[in-house]
């Protein structure tokens, strides 16, 4: 599975978490609101008077919700906005590179962590240009010389857990070559490799895993079974391999970390309602109290770690995802009317708009709860209608996974990519009223990277298809069953293909430029329509043809914005359209030709800690 797949197939629903309130600003402080002060703990200790403080410390578009802090809570280790390896400094803000050879396109930082004694960052690398494509290394605080040490070519990939407490190790979880999660150990003097834990099966992939501050026991959460929201927290014993479920609630349940006494362990769970942040007694492996509730309010929590004082760490993702409809006067370009956002639960994450062919009904993919971070695998299709602007949810229970959609002719189904529950990739026919998913059995086994169009007769598919690890066009004759691949080039995406069936648009280019590009539908030789430059090392967002053709739409990155274009499919000299919105994308036209609905939204992120929560003072672990 490809590394921008699995953030779908990590989510698990998590439902109910709409009570956070508006953040303070940056530097600002909350009290834990309706919670009484940490109280005893599970030994007998005294009351700790000193409320529990959480504090908000970054926020904005580029902040990252990953990946590690230092022992002292001072620096933040993450991936810059560039795919470099960064380092922000809480005190003064200042953020520093330790890298500066990443590119989007072919290289970039993954993952971080600080090591304990602050000295040394782990990170993962990921390099298009090699068969392994991740690499695990070692760099100074200077950013000078980074060592490699491990280059996991028994994982697909994977990315950083933390360190062992003496530096000497690092602790790494993904997806072995064999589809299975594991979390392993990896030498930093010589990058020998020790397997901790196989999860087994695919789907059995955790939200986080963390190793005790002894480096005696190792916590992970799984789900209860594929399709379940539940989840439940393991621990296991490092040097005996024995297992035990730490947490067992009818509850969705992760992994936010060891606090650094190692006699609590924080986790996330949902079993009030609302996500909050719960500690549970621990000692020699077992749970030796009840949990109790520190934090009610997690929201979309993606934990970072603990510092050494016990201050907790974590990030909150602030994307969204929204559709919304406007008018263009298709002569001028001008906007007719403002866009319009479709939908009304802000948490929700809608995309991927499509009208029906008579333009009744505009459907559309909602994903709805978030979990550290990411949102959830399970997915409904939105169809409103056009004149009453009632809305239902259309579930598709036979499919696990699925993506960008298209209507069929006759209005009834819909053309969907996805996986089935037995794991095969495929096309279904979705019966828009019952949400039964039929299978093409034309694309059994072809992984599709995006629909493009029907062609005009219905009769064939275009579509942008996986050839190793790269993408091409491609056209399935449906009747035949046949798949033609019609380009050996690499077009960036997305692609077009024009009303009439006769053209298909994409992008190429690096760096700073992009060209249009017009191949014939039947393949060959690709012209050039338009050069114009973009943002560095960002594609064109999106492409789209007016419905009589007569234009091709583009949206290019430019000066922090994204702007939105169209130039005449014969050639000429391009406008700009008035149309603002956020990170605009999967622009379609309505059969008028006037009214267009898109996606668009804002990404950023915000860092918090909380603090003073800890039952006792934090202290190092007991021995045996």
């Amino acid at each position: 599975m490809r590394p921008l797949t699995r953030i779908v197939v990590l989510a698990v629903a998590l439902a109910g978490c709409r009570s956070e309130p508006r953040p303070p600003a940056d530097g600002g402080q909350v009290l834990a609101a309706g919670l009484p002060v940490p109280t005893a703990s599970a030994s007998g200790g005294e009351q700790d008077s000193t409320p529990m403080v959480v504090r908000r410390v970054w926020g904005g578009p580029d902040v990252p919700t990953c990946c590690g802090v230092s022992s002292d809570g001072r620096y933040l280790a993450f991936v810059s906005p560039s795919g470099d390896l960064a380092i922000r400094d809480f005190s003064t803000g200042e953020v520093r590179l330790l890298t500066d050879d990443a590119s989007w396109m072919n290289q970039w930082v993954e993952d971080a962590a600080i090591s304990p004694d602050g000295g040394h960052i782990a990170y993962v690398w990921y390099r298009d240009d090699q068969e392994h494509h991740y690499e695990l290394r070692v760099v100074g605080w200077d950013g000078g010389n980074p060592r490699f040490v491990f280059g996991g070519e028994s994982f697909d990939w994977y990315g950083t857990a933390g360190w062992s407490p003496d530096g000497d190790q690092i602790l790494i979880s993904g997806s072995g070559v064999d589809g299975s999660y594991k979390v392993a150990l990896v030498s930093v003097a010589d990058g020998s490799e020790r397997t901790l834990k196989e999860m087994g099966s695919s789907w059995r992939w955790p939200v986080a895993v963390s190793l005790s501050p002894d480096a005696r026991h190792l916590v992970y959460d799984l789900p209860r079974d594929r399709y379940s929201e539940e989840r439940d927290v393991f621990l296991l014993t490092v040097h005996s391999g024995e297992e035990v479920r730490l947490i067992q609630h009818p509850a969705n349940d992760f992994v936010l970390g060891w606090a650094p006494d190692g006699k609590h362990f924080l986790f996330a769970s949902d079993r009030t309602g609302t996500l909050g942040a719960w500690m549970l007694p621990v000692a020699e492996g077992r749970a030796v109290g009840e949990p109790r509730l520190v934090k009610p309010d997690m929201w979309r929590v993606s934990p970072i770690g603990f510092t050494s004082d016990g201050s907790f760490f974590y990030g909150v993702p602030m994307d969204n995802r929204v559709v919304y409809v406007a008018s263009i006067d298709p002569e001028t370009g001008a906007v007719l009317a403002a866009p319009t956002a479709v939908g009304g639960d802000n948490l929700a994450r809608n995309s991927s708009p499509e009208w029906s062919p008579d333009g009744r009904y505009l459907a559309y993919l909602t994903l709805e709860g978030q979990q550290a971070g990411w949102y959830t695998g399970e997915y409904t299709i939105s169809i409103r209608s056009v004149e009453t602007g009632e809305a239902r949810q259309l579930r598709v229970p036979d499919l696990d996974l699925f993506g960008d959609f298209r209507w069929f002719a006759e209005g009834q189904h819909l053309l969907v990519p996805g996986v089935d529950r037995n794991e095969r990739d495929g096309v279904f026919k979705v019966d828009i009223q019952t949400g039964e998913a039929e299978p093409l059995p034309a694309f059994w086994d072809i992984e599709i990277a995006r629909l493009i169009d029907w062609a005009p007769d219905a009769g064939s598919v275009y579509y942008r298809v996986w050839q190793g690890e790269e993408t091409r066009i491609a056209v399935m004759d449906l009747e035949r069953g046949v798949q033609r691949v019609l380009s050996d080039e690499y077009p960036n995406p997305p692609v077009a293909l024009s009303p009439d069936g006769r053209q298909l648009a994409f992008a190429v280019g690096g760096g700073g430029e992009r060209s249009l590009m017009l191949m014939p539908a039947t393949g060959g030789v690709p012209r050039e329509l338009h050069r114009f430059q973009t943002e560095k090392n960002y594609n064109v967002f999106d492409i789209t043809w007016s419905v009589d053709g007569r234009y091709l739409l583009y949206v290019r990155p430019w000066d922090g914005a994204v702007e939105l274009w169209r130039v005449p499919g014969v050639g000429g000299e391009p406008e700009k359209l008035d149309l603002s919105a956020n990170r605009i994308s999967k622009i379609r036209f309505h059969p008028d030709g006037r009214r267009i609905a898109f996606e668009a939204g804002s990404r950023g992120a915000e860092i918090w800690v909380m603090e003073n929560f800890l039952p006792e003072t934090p202290g190092a672990p007991d021995e045996e």
